[in-house]
Order: C-alpha cells, then sequence, then structure tokens
C-alpha cells in the first residue's frame, strides 16, 4: 500500500489494525472497526455504517435461530450476512486514507492534549469552586456569631433591612415568653424553648452560648441578635421571676 501521511509507513500501518475486525472476524464483529474509527476521527456517518452493519449481524442470528435450516430464507440470509462481510471489507479500505489523514491531523493539532487540559482546568475550577464556597461559608459563620448586637443593628440598618424604630432590644435572661416571641426569627414556639433552656442552663452566659446550646441555624444569628441584649452578670432569681408572678401561702 502506498504511503498516505508523513507519518511513515510505519505508522499507518500501526494504525490501521482497526481493519482486522472487519477483515478476519467473517462479518461477526465487522461493525467494531466503523465504531472504531469514527470514535477515533470523530465522523458520523462512520458510526451509522457501524450501526448498519451491527444490525445485520444481529438479524442474521435471530433468523437462522427461527429458520429451519433447509428452507430457502434460511440460505437467502446467510448469502446476504456473506455479502454484508465482502461488502465491509471493501468498505473499511475505502475509508482508511480519510481516516488516516484526519488521524494525523488531529495528532498534529495536539487536539489530544488540549482535550485533556481543558479537561483538568474544569476539573480544577470545580474543586477550586466548591472550597471556596465552603470557606466562604465558614467565614460567614464565624463572623456572625462572634459580631456584637450593635454592629447587626448598624448592618440592618444600612442595608434597609429595619429601621431604627422597629429594633426591639429585649434581655434574654429576664424577657417572658412574650417578649421573647416577638422576636424576628424567633416566634412563640421557639420561644417556649429559649425559656425552658434558659431555666435549665440558669440563664444564658452569652450570645456564643445562646447560639451553641439552641443550636441555632446559620440564617437565623443575623436576624435574631439585633434584638437581644446579654448582661455581663445575671441572677437567676430575677429569671425565674421574669417566669410570672410568685404567689405566697
Amino acid at each position: 500500500m502506498a504511503q498516505i501521511t508523513n507519518k511513515g509507513k510505519a505508522w499507518e500501518l500501526r494504525n490501521s489494525i482497526w481493519m482486522l475486525w472487519a477483515i478476519l472476524t467473517f462479518g461477526a464483529l465487522n461493525y467494531i472497526s466503523f465504531f472504531y474509527a469514527s470514535y477515533k476521527v470523530k465522523r458520523k456517518k462512520w458510526l451509522f455504517a457501524a450501526i448498519i452493519y451491527s444490525i445485520i449481524f444481529i438479524l442474521t442470528m435471530v433468523v437462522t435461530e427461527v429458520v429451519p435450516i433447509e428452507h430457502w430464507f434460511y440460505d437467502l440470509t446467510l448469502a446476504a450476512y456473506f455479502i454484508g462481510w465482502i461488502f465491509s471489507i471493501v468498505h473499511v479500505f475505502k475509508i482508511r486514507p480519510e481516516y488516516l489523514l484526519r488521524l494525523e491531523a488531529i495528532v498534529s493539532s495536539g487536539y489530544k492534549e488540549k482535550e485533556i487540559e481543558s479537561l483538568k482546568r474544569k476539573i480544577s475550577q470545580e474543586y477550586v469552586t466548591t472550597i471556596s464556597n465552603e470557606d466562604a461559608q465558614k467565614s460567614i459563620t464565624s463572623t456572625t456569631i462572634h459580631k456584637q448586637p450593635k454592629e447587626f443593628e448598624q448592618e440592618a440598618i444600612k442595608e434597609n433591612k429595619i429601621s431604627p424604630s422597629d429594633i426591639q432590644i429585649v434581655n434574654v435572661n429576664t424577657a417572658s415568653e412574650q417578649e421573647l416571641a416577638k422576636v424576628p426569627g424567633i416566634g412563640s414556639i421557639f420561644a417556649k424553648k429559649v425559656i425552658s433552656v434558659r431555666n435549665q442552663e440558669n440563664g444564658f452566659k452569652s450570645f456564643d452560648h445562646f447560639v451553641e446550646i439552641l443550636s441555632i441555624k446559620p440564617h437565623l444569628i443575623e436576624k435574631i441578635k439585633p434584638h437581644l441584649n446579654f448582661p455581663e452578670s445575671f441572677d437567676h432569681d430575677v429569671v425565674k421571676k421574669s417566669e410570672g408572678r410568685i404567689v405566697d401561702f
């Protein structure tokens, strides 16, 4: 065979081994040659040829299993199968020059290397984005927990989330259930839990303590904190008195 590419005959022979699927398998696996050629150089028309040859093979297997050997249709099917095999051999020799030239162009252009580099960049960006998002969330949560009430108040006003007159600050260690229920992000149901935990803990020592013991979710922290006051010292008796009136008997 004459040389087709600038890569030399040895290179061309190495990259023509795919043709043996059509030549040596008596038509049983000739479609693999066309699937391979289509995949390597991205040619859809060879993919269609592979599908047609595979259908011929499947139909032949089905017919020969169903139709009796002595039937004329059995012989006709085998003849069609044999002709298809011969045609596939001619076909692979016909597409070989185009296949080799296209393969040479792909190799020379560095297509595979570019594809691998593109895949590396895509994967790297996915992981960097994921890590950055996780770090950002941790940073937001950490910053939010350690902010002082005044900072929350100023930020809320600045972002026009609330007006100064709307901010009602209550002492979390002395407030009643009704007062706590009015705090944004708490509500009547959660207020009962706050009161119950406050009694068990003998009052909340700080906002960090409040967040930790009640497992406050990050998106509620910023909403709740501007409205709560945490005095440095408090008396458990005061907490008890805030729950209701004490009646002496």
